[in-house]
């Protein structure tokens, strides 16, 4: 019985250890930043939604990089419904006419309370990628734990 409780210690540690880096990494990438945490992630399963901006946006650059813009009290239409919060675009995306007036020129998804422009191809792949990493580790855990609850067989 103690090798059977062994094998399972490190296989519950090597899973949370998976789990570990793989939400690590999902939480460390724009975390230096103003970009939101899980853009990609967000991104991916957000409902298309046509936005109205309102009269302000905060442009941050960081390191020469592209402008992220954080705009507070936008309203949106997202799969029929109405919704306002946050949208986080890059700067490129948001455009000031001759009159002040801000208008969204890309494509945004809406997930809860936050709207988000279209991220970069590579944050989106690696979001999902971490979240899968993060869940098959919550599925190694589980694994161990019902193996462990499973009786021994015996060898004749």
């Amino acid at each position: 019985m103690q090798g059977r409780w062994e094998k399972l210690k490190q296989r519950s540690g090597i899973s949370l250890f998976i789990i570990a880096v793989g939400l690590g990494l999902f939480f460390f990438v724009g975390s230096g930043s103003q970009k939101p945490t899980g853009w990609g992630a967000a991104y991916a399963f957000g409902t298309p939604a046509t936005v109205d901006l309102a009269s302000s946006c905060r442009i941050e650059t960081i390191g020469g990089g592209k402008g992220t813009g954080k705009c507070e009290g936008v309203k949106w239409t997202a799969g029929g419904r109405s919704g306002t919060g946050t949208l986080y675009a890059f700067e490129d995306d948001i455009k000031r006419s001759a009159d002040g007036d801000l208008t969204f020129a890309g494509e945004a998804k809406a997930l809860g309370d936050r709207a988000y422009g279209r991220p970069e191809s590579w944050m989106v792949v690696f979001h999902l990628a971490v979240l899968g990493v993060a869940c098959l580790g919550v599925l190694a855990l589980l694994g161990s734990l019902v193996a462990a609850a499973l009786p021994t067989r015996r060898r004749a």
